[in-house]
């Protein structure tokens, strides 16, 4: 039987953190207690000192991790409690670096998604941008995808792709233009605010430059 999915409350914060305690095993606690909340459709930045625990709240809103003590909500529901397949549509998650998967370039964006459709996956990739890049490859969308098929911002578009095509009402973005230079970034960043649009998004950036919306120091 498919598992069925905790219902979301009703007008709860888009994410909510309640006096959470977090460690890794053998370490020190890197969460000490964290409280805040995201309400929906707010544009949100966490900054801190690097270890401070900004990609271990991530890992926590992903179901990963449970917290050691207190609560992480997505919706109200407790994020560790939600199944994959649930998952998907509400939450969208894009790294520092792309995690190809064997497979075609249509794979990488709907990860064998079955509920994704191929029209889906051409839409997702135009809102960032990348749908020339890949109608101009040898087999367009069926193109076995390798390492050397894009170039390094045009796999930080298809990671943007990804996280968006299930149409999920949060983004979370993990310090995603580090490593690019100053055109790529603004390209990554405009892709961004066309998948932004009417989502919750939470971003981790360590530059006062980066900083969009309201800032959470962990």
């Amino acid at each position: 039987t498919a598992e069925t999915a905790p219902q979301a409350v009703p007008d709860a914060p888009s994410v909510e953190l309640q006096n959470v305690h977090f460690g890794y095993e053998s370490d020190e606690e890197v969460l000490h207690g964290l409280s805040f909340a995201v309400q929906k459709g707010e544009q949100v930045t966490l900054t801190g000192r690097t270890g401070a625990g900004k990609s271990t709240i991530f890992k926590l809103l992903l179901g990963l991790y449970r917290p050691q003590q207190g609560q992480v909500m997505l919706n109200g529901v407790e994020a560790a409690t939600l199944p994959d397949t649930a998952r998907r549509p509400l939450v969208g998650y894009v790294e520092q670096s792309f995690r190809r998967v064997p497979g075609t370039v249509r794979d990488q964006i709907t990860l064998f998604d079955a509920a994704i459709t191929p029209q889906q996956a051409e839409d997702a990739a135009r809102t960032v941008g990348l749908h020339d890049a890949i109608a101009a490859l040898p087999e367009g969308y069926d193109t076995p995808c390798t390492p050397g098929i894009f170039s390094q911002g045009q796999w930080q578009l298809l990671s943007i792709a990804r996280a968006a095509v299930a149409k999920p009402k949060l983004l979370l973005l993990d310090e995603i233009t580090a490593n690019l230079d100053a055109q790529t970034e603004e390209e990554v960043l405009q892709a961004l605010k066309r998948a932004s649009e009417g989502r919750t998004v939470i971003s981790i950036s360590h530059r006062v430059n980066a900083e969009t919306g309201r800032i959470i120091n962990i």
